[in-house]
């Protein structure tokens, strides 16, 4: 049988598609192999540029490494990707409408306005469904027929996850109360992550020094860029389930 790395040499050699080569930076990622997942993911989006999986799973390897500009600079361009995605939200929004879903309608509008408030056709459509906006704030209504816990994950649970990406998101809003939640999770989630510790004591000495200064006003393009942060968190569900799918798999194929 050949050895891992020999495996990994021939599959990189074969062209392969972008599933594949997620699927084998994640499991390079989870043998520590972090510079070579920057390295092949770098050549993987120079043939596949509009791949969101290789791109996101490349700025979290950069940012745990340390290379914060490069993971920022990969995130600008995942979220410029994600941010033709966002019509998805209101599209669904009015087809729930229609079914006379409108708790599900107007949770979907809230969160693409969270993201295009100049859109007026939206705010006037949620506007006819006050009612339902109020009943469900902002959470999902509940589901008819419950997903599968270890398979599919509540829509609540993938909007609870932590990651030191988000905890950052507070901590740059001045919400330090929340990004010590968010880093306490990590931590609890993560019990190895020596890095996420460290950053965890400096937001709590931080907490203990005295009153968080007031935030600045952030321009509206840096202000996009951390609401759109809250789309990233859901993709990285999707992404863990493909790991999980990994790690049952004997061997990676094509």
């Amino acid at each position: 049988m050949a050895a891992p790395e020999d495996l990994y040499n021939e599959i990189l050699a074969d062209g392969p598609s972008p599933g594949t080569l997620f699927r084998l930076l994640l499991k390079m990622k989870e043998e520590g192999q972090l510079k070579r997942v920057i390295r092949e993911g770098i050549k993987a989006l120079k043939v596949y540029p509009s791949d969101l999986y290789i791109r996101q799973l490349l700025a979290e390897t950069c940012y745990e490494v340390g290379r914060i500009p490069q993971a920022e600079a990969e995130l600008d361009k995942l979220l410029q990707q994600l941010d033709t995605f966002l019509p998805a939200f209101k599209l669904q929004a009015e087809i729930y409408r229609q079914q006379d879903r409108d708790a599900e309608a107007a949770w979907l509008l809230n969160l693409y306005l969270a993201h295009r408030p100049e859109d007026q056709d939206a705010v006037e459509i949620l506007e006819t469904l006050k009612d339902a906006e109020e009943s469900t704030v902002s959470e999902p209504p509940p589901l008819v027929e419950e997903p599968s816990l270890e398979i599919e994950g509540t829509l609540e649970e993938k909007r609870r996850v932590a990651t030191p990406t988000l905890g950052e998101v507070y901590f740059n809003q001045g919400l330090i109360h929340e990004a010590i939640n968010v880093y306490e999770k990590v931590v609890v989630e993560n019990p190895d992550d020596e890095r996420s510790k460290e950053r965890l004591d400096e937001l709590k000495s931080t907490l203990k020094a005295g009153p968080a200064p007031e935030v600045k006003e952030i321009d509206r393009t840096r202000e996009k860029k951390q609401k759109l942060l809250t789309v990233l968190e859901a993709w990285r569900t999707s992404i863990r389930e493909k790991n999980i799918v990994l790690s049952k798999s004997p061997e990676i194929e094509e």
